[in-house]
């Protein structure tokens, strides 16, 4: 099968990249280093004709709910009008577990991004499956960088129960290699997939895991966070599959 990844030289299209290709998958990694940039449908067309799988990995690091929304918006708008025209017979999509909640939509920028993201897949003439993880073991890292103060890291103490990212890429190898269970989303709505992680935390806990192995040099503040919708809004409910491997077994056999 043709698969054509956007994102593909990210962390989550590369580690899908690799698995699709060891199942004998034919993957086309696009990216804007491939000449291919969505926002503004530069390749795209190309890109995605004879493909019978497309998956959107792509992503915008910020917390500015207006280039969130802007970003994934016209992304969202730009691939399903190519796959629709280029015949693509399922797209698939990376996203996050809550995000559609909203009360977490609300409190994010970047999560306003991703429920404007999974809303323009619902009303896209071609077949769509919505994979949503909680957040990943390696967004630890993030989370030191994103509000810092010299050799101070600010972090909300937002609640999590985080997923291996190999769990995640290989979930979504296998929605692709399944195929489409319903028609267009527009018609049916999405399909959804859904996976988590086994222990609860924080997203300061996790941080703060990651500064002490790489030596101390960062300290993690915990911020209390006043909204409902980041306290709790992205923990899975009881029905989401968990995954077996813990968090704290990642950051042991994870080099600095």
């Amino acid at each position: 099968m043709r698969v054509v990844v956007l994102g593909g030289t990210g962390e989550m299209g590369s580690a899908l990249a690799d698995r699709l290709e060891g199942r004998g998958h034919e993957v086309l990694r696009a990216s804007r280093a491939s000449g291919v940039d969505v926002t503004a449908s530069a390749g795209l067309a190309g890109t995605l004709r004879g493909a019978a799988c497309v998956v959107d990995c792509l992503n915008l690091t910020t917390l500015s709910r207006r280039r969130a929304v802007g970003f994934f918006r016209a992304a969202t708008t730009a691939v399903t009008a190519a796959a629709a025209e280029a015949g693509v017979a399922h797209v698939v999509v990376v996203s996050i577990v809550g995000v559609t909640d909203p009360s977490v939509a609300r409190s994010s920028g970047y999560y306003a991004g991703k429920a404007a993201q999974e809303a323009g897949y619902a009303a896209a003439r071609v077949p769509v499956t919505v994979v949503r993880s909680t957040a990943w073991f390696s967004l630890a890292q993030t989370f030191l960088g994103q509000l810092r103060v010299g050799r101070l890291a600010l972090v909300p103490r937002m609640g999590l129960r985080p997923v291996h990212p190999d769990a995640v890429a290989d979930l979504v190898a296998d929605v692709v290699g399944a195929g489409p269970t319903t028609g267009a989303a527009r018609d049916d709505g999405p399909a959804v997939r859904q996976l988590a992680g086994p222990d609860e935390t924080d997203a300061a806990t996790m941080a703060r895991a990651v500064a002490a192995r790489d030596g101390g040099r960062v300290r993690v503040v915990g911020l209390p966070v006043p909204v409902a919708g980041l306290r709790t809004g992205l923990l899975p409910g009881p029905d989401v599959p968990r995954d077996g491997r813990r968090f704290a077994d990642w950051v042991r056999t994870t080099g600095r």
